[in-house]
């Protein structure tokens, strides 16, 4: 062996041994779930909480001051949580916190809201500057539905500054909207979703207006803005949470990756990944898993998932787990034979140069939109090449979507979309998908493609916080190889 060999050799060793390394490290996350806490677990466990891990009180504190600083005098805040969804009939869908109301307050219950305002509030013989109301204890609607924190439990547990049942939140503002002359909340955006603590706190007429309400108050955009800008930049302990979240999926795909075989069901596919994201302590799929195969391939938000897979399909998986609030996005594609054609290596590694591309774009201070066009580019001149297209303007048949979204709290998260920095997490996810009947070689036909990673922004690059699902076509042939 020469020693340009044996260089190269090691060189194979090292990567191999840190990617091992980077493996145990995210493992070492996944199990680490006792972290400080600042509330006492028998304390959560009064009230039905029992992950130890959760985002602190003093995250949602310091948050709460940030928003609070950004507010002008005689102003206001109304945060409202989400609403309880049916589902049909008597059956609600599992609830679901909006995503700023958990960032401000960590309450994850429903018939909640927060108020922050600018001037002192005096209620009960004390004076604050921010209220938690949240719905009060009923030990008979327990026995069906679960604990609630009521107001000890909030006081206990979220630590604002006070908390008071929710149905004291019209005569709260009542009181407090006489002396202000601006608000903030989120309006609604349609008469099936009016929210009717609100609609009866401000007579509310026309909500996507300004409101209209006795108090005359102006509403105001900028706390809108201020929260979009905090919510990009995630902070270390955000990172903590969607690096597990980002983890889970990876083994996830892997196992799918390992396992599936011509014959499978989309649906067992996408089994077996939320088999996985539920065993690893994720509450939801981060969106409603996408498993193409074949024709459905090419159709990139499909999500009927019903199809038998065939051999010499092509699969193509966008599925991401959600722990704490938190989103993983991530999408890979193989053939479910294990082995590629020459059309789907051909496609497949055009789509990872563009991708590779992109995620080098992704520099502290560039555009948002580097990683696109830097994708674009290459699936352009790729596409050219292969004669699927001659004329550079065509390539939207085939790439039909943007390159990038920021992640977070939700899977296309709130972002300025200004230059990048450090502690954005955006997705760099080019496609290819050439649906048959399209004008091109049919041998291209039915092959659709898209690769999908989130990417952290630091001073030092972009870092890959989903690389440890295999990309390349050698790894991937290694990882299929196995469950032939």
């Amino acid at each position: 062996m020469s020693p340009a060999t044996s260089i190269v050799s090691l060189r194979k060793i090292m990567r191999r041994l840190l990617s091992v390394l980077t493996l145990l490290f995210l493992a070492s996350i996944c199990e680490a779930q006792d972290v400080p806490r600042e509330v006492p677990l028998d304390t959560l466990n009064k009230y039905g909480l029992y992950d130890t891990d959760r985002l602190p009180p003093s995250f949602h504190a310091a948050r709460r001051k940030l928003v609070f600083d950004s507010m002008g005098p005689h102003t206001i805040a109304v945060f409202l949580s989400a609403k309880e969804k049916i589902r049909a009939n008597d059956i609600d869908y599992e609830f679901h916190q909006d995503p700023n109301f958990y960032y401000l307050t960590g309450c994850l219950e429903p018939k909640s809201a927060l108020i922050l305002s600018k001037d002192p509030i005096t209620v009960g013989g004390r004076t604050v500057h921010e209220i938690l109301f949240v719905q009060t204890r009923d030990p008979k609607q327990e026995t069906w539905t679960g604990k609630r924190l009521g107001e000890e439990g909030a006081m206990s547990v979220l630590r604002p500054e006070w908390a008071l049942s929710i149905d004291s939140l019209k005569v709260v503002l009542a009181r407090i909207c006489p002396q202000v002359d601006t608000l903030f909340y989120r309006p609604v955006t349609s008469q099936k979703d009016r929210d009717p603590v609100l609609d009866v706190a401000f007579g509310l007429k026309d909500s996507t207006k300004a409101v209209e309400a006795p108090y005359h108050l102006t509403q105001s955009g900028r706390i809108a803005r201020v929260l979009t800008a905090l919510r990009e930049v995630k902070t270390p302990e955000e990172l903590q949470l969607m690096r597990r979240a980002i983890a889970i999926s990876n083994e996830a795909h892997n196992a799918v990756i390992h396992t599936s075989r011509p014959g499978w069901y989309e649906y067992q596919i996408q089994g077996l990944a939320e088999s996985i994201f539920a065993k690893n302590g994720a509450e939801y799929t981060a969106y409603p898993c996408i498993v193409g195969s074949g024709p459905n391939s090419t159709i990139l938000h499909y999500e009927t998932n019903r199809r038998q897979t065939k051999p010499g399909d092509f699969i193509e998986m966008d599925m991401g787990a959600e722990y704490h609030g938190y989103a993983a996005d991530v999408t890979r594609s193989f053939p479910i034979s294990g082995h590629f054609t020459p059309e789907q290596r051909a496609i497949y590694s055009l789509v990872l140069e563009a991708q590779d591309s992109g995620i080098r774009a992704c520099e502290m201070g560039a555009p948002f939109t580097s990683a696109h066009i830097a994708a674009r580019r290459v699936i352009i001149r790729g596409l050219q090449r292969l004669r699927i297209i001659y004329d550079s303007a065509e390539y939207k048949q085939y790439f039909m979507h943007g390159t990038s979204h920021y992640l977070g709290l939700d899977v296309h998260d709130a972002g300025t979309y200004g230059p990048l920095r450090p502690g954005n997490v955006l997705t760099v996810e080019p496609g290819i998908y050439i649906a048959e009947g399209s004008p091109c070689d049919r041998k291209w036909w039915n092959i659709g493609c898209r690769i999908e990673d989130d990417i952290l922004i630091t001073p030092n690059g972009p870092e890959n916080l989903s690389r440890n699902s295999p990309r390349t076509i050698p790894e991937l042939e290694r990882l299929m190889v196995r469950s032939r």
